[in-house]
């Protein structure tokens, strides 16, 4: 059984930071080989970007056979995703 890679993230997940935090998730992509743990506790700020690019790990895992689990989503995530009406992905992606 392969374990599940963690990478956390802190900060912000906004369009500011977008660049940054989807250079990081596209290194973390390419290099599991199993499901991909994401750890959002000291996620200090989250938007529309953010979201996006969650949902697009989420399918970028997903194609592969893999799956994404969010490891104690901050606050400003879980109002995002439900603000986008995705609360589902964080219910459903946790460990």
């Amino acid at each position: 059984m392969t374990v599940a890679r963690t990478l956390a993230l802190d900060g912000e997940l906004t369009i500011a930071a977008a660049a940054a935090a989807h250079e990081r998730l596209l290194a973390a992509l390419a290099d599991a080989d199993a499901d991909l743990q994401l750890d959002l506790s000291a996620i200090e700020a989250c938007d529309s970007a953010g979201v996006q690019l969650l949902l697009a790990a989420s399918r970028s895992l997903g194609a592969a056979g893999r799956r994404l689990h969010l490891v104690s989503p901050a606050p400003a995530v879980r109002e995002a995703l439900q603000t986008y009406g995705l609360r589902g992905l964080s219910e459903a992606a946790a460990p």
